[in-house]
C-alpha cells in the first residue's frame, strides 16, 4: 500500500470483521514446533522482515464514514511475546494490527504460535507468510538458502473479486438463491445444545490433534482415488459420518431435535496465476454443504451425494456466489453488520484443507520429510480456523512430512476436551480404516 487509507475492505473482510465477538474472536492460529537449535532473536528478525512485505499484517481497520472501512498501514512494531504458556489474547484490529506471535521455549523444543485476525488473511495466505519467515531465517543462519519470493503489494486490490457480474448473478437465479439463502437466512443446527449467553473465555484456543502415518496417508489418498472422488469429498463424508455417530452417543437432553440440519463450511481458494506473489490476504470464498442427520446414516450414499454436489458446485461456479451475495448485502440498509446481528448457528462445522504445507519452500528435508531450518528441525505444524457461535468444531487438515494431520479446534464453552477427543477419534478412525463410506 503506497498511500495510507487507500485500500477499502472487501465484503468478505467485512464479513470477518463484523463477526468478531469477545466470546468468539475471529482469530486463526498457526503453530510451529522446532527441535534442535533455534535462534529466537534471528527468528524475530525474520518475522519482522516478512511482515514488512505483507502490508495487511501491519495494518489496522479504520472507519472513514458511516459504511466505509479501510486498511490503514501503521508503523507499529510486530507484537512478539515470550511466554510460559501459549494462551493468546484477543486481537483488537481497530487499535493494533491483526497479527501477533507467541514464543515458548522448552527444554528441547521451541513452540511458536502465530495469531492472525481472519479479516487480514485466509489460511493459505498465512502459510505462504510462514514460508517466507522460514526461508528468511534459514538464509540468515546458513547464507545458502534462496531468498523468499518478492511479494507485490500492488496485487492486493485483486483480493475479494468474485469473478461474477451482477448480470450473471441475477441471471443464474437458482444458484444465486441457493447460496444467498444459506448465507443470510439459513439456520443450521449445532452439534449439541449451546449456551445462549456465552462469555468471553480465556481458553478460546482449545484444540486436539490426530494424524495418519505415512502409510495410512497414502492409503487414504489411494482410497479416494479408487472411489473416483476428491480427497475433500472423502473427508467431508467422514466428517458427516462422524457427526452422525457422535450425535447418536449423546443424551437426549443435549440436542434440539431428532433430525437436525448439519452444515459444513468449506473454504475454497480463489488464487490464480495472476495472484502469484500476492501478499497474505483473503483470496478465498466458501461453499456450504447441508445434510439432515438421517442423510448421514448410509455412508456410501452420503459420499455419492457429496461428490454430486461438489461436481455441480464446480460446474456452476458456485464459489463466486458467496462473494457477490456479500457485496450486495453490503450495499443494502444495515449492511453486513445487520445480517450478522442475529445470534444463530450459521454453520455446524468448518473443514479447511491446507494441502501439502511448505511444499514450495526451498529448504532441505530429513529422510522423514521434516524441514531442516538452519540448525533446527520443524517437527510439527498445526493450524486452526476461527469458530463462531454455534460452530462447535473447526477442522484443519494438512499434510506435512507425508503425514495427514487433523487439528480440531472446539468451543470450550459448549464441549469438553474429552468430547472433542471422542469426536476426533471417531473421525480419524473412519479414515485410518478406510471406512469413510
Amino acid at each position: 500500500m503506497v498511500q495510507k487509507m487507500s485500500l477499502p475492505l472487501t465484503a468478505f473482510e467485512k464479513y470477518m470483521f463484523f463477526d468478531d465477538k469477545p466470546e468468539y474472536p475471529m482469530d486463526s492460529f498457526r503453530l510451529l514446533r522446532f527441535s534442535g537449535t533455534l535462534d529466537v532473536n534471528v527468528f524475530t528478525e525474520s518475522v519482522e522482515a516478512a511482515v514488512a512485505v505483507h502490508p495487511l499484517l501491519r495494518s489496522i481497520i479504520k472507519k472513514t464514514s458511516r459504511r466505509n472501512y479501510v486498511w490503514y498501514e501503521t508503523q507499529q512494531s510486530v507484537s512478539i511475546r515470550n511466554v510460559d504458556e501459549l494462551i493468546p489474547e484477543r486481537l483488537r484490529i481497530t487499535a493494533a494490527p491483526g497479527f501477533r506471535v507467541y514464543i515458548k521455549r522448552e527444554q528441547a523444543n521451541v513452540s511458536i504460535l502465530f495469531q492472525f485476525h481472519h479479516s487480514v488473511s485466509d489460511g493459505l495466505g498465512e502459510m505462504e507468510f510462514l514460508g517466507d519467515v522460514l526461508t528468511d531465517y534459514a538464509l540468515r543462519i546458513t547464507g545458502k538458502t534462496p531468498p523468499p519470493p518478492q511479494r507485490d503489494a500492488s496485487l492486493l486490490p485483486l483480493r475479494g473479486r468474485s469473478g461474477l457480474t451482477l448480470k450473471s448473478y441475477v441471471k443464474n437465479f437458482f444458484n444465486t438463491m441457493f447460496t444467498t439463502n444459506q448465507l443470510v437466512f439459513g439456520k443450521a443446527d449445532p452439534l449439541k445444545a449451546v449456551a445462549k449467553n456465552p462469555a468471553a473465555v480465556r481458553d478460546y484456543f482449545a484444540f486436539v490433534t490426530a494424524e495418519l502415518s505415512p502409510q495410512q496417508t497414502k492409503q487414504c489418498f489411494g482410497e479416494a482415488k479408487k472411489r473416483g472422488v476428491t480427497v475433500n469429498d472423502y473427508h467431508l463424508a467422514a466428517l458427516f459420518s462422524a457427526m452422525y455417530d457422535w450425535r447418536k452417543s449423546l443424551p437426549e437432553m443435549d440436542f434440539y431435535n431428532e433430525n437436525p440440519l448439519y452444515r459444513v463450511s468449506v473454504p475454497v481458494n480463489l488464487r490464480t496465476e495472476q495472484h502469484k506473489n500476492i501478499p497474505a490476504s483473503n483470496t478465498v470464498t466458501m461453499l456450504f454443504l447441508d445434510r439432515r442427520l438421517r442423510q448421514c446414516a448410509d455412508k456410501e450414499q452420503l459420499l455419492k451425494s457429496i461428490k454430486r454436489e461438489m461436481d455441480w458446485a464446480k460446474r456452476a461456479e458456485q464459489k463466486h456466489y458467496l462473494l457477490m451475495a456479500l457485496r450486495i448485502r453490503d450495499y443494502l440498509p444495515g449492511g453486513i453488520a445487520l445480517m450478522l446481528k442475529p445470534r444463530i448457528c450459521r454453520s455446524t462445522a468448518v473443514l479447511s484443507n491446507l494441502g501439502r504445507v511448505f511444499a514450495n519452500v526451498p529448504l532441505p528435508q530429513q529422510d522423514d520429510g521434516k524441514l531442516v531450518v538452519g540448525k533446527a528441525v520443524l517437527e510439527e505444524v498445526a493450524a486452526s480456523p476461527p469458530i463462531r457461535f454455534g460452530t462447535l468444531i473447526s477442522f484443519s487438515m494438512l499434510t506435512y512430512a507425508d503425514r495427514l494431520c487433523y487439528i480440531l479446534r472446539y468451543d470450550s464453552q459448549n464441549m469438553t476436551k474429552a468430547q472433542a477427543e471422542d469426536f476426533l477419534q471417531r473421525f480419524s478412525v473412519l479414515l485410518k480404516k478406510n471406512e469413510a463410506c
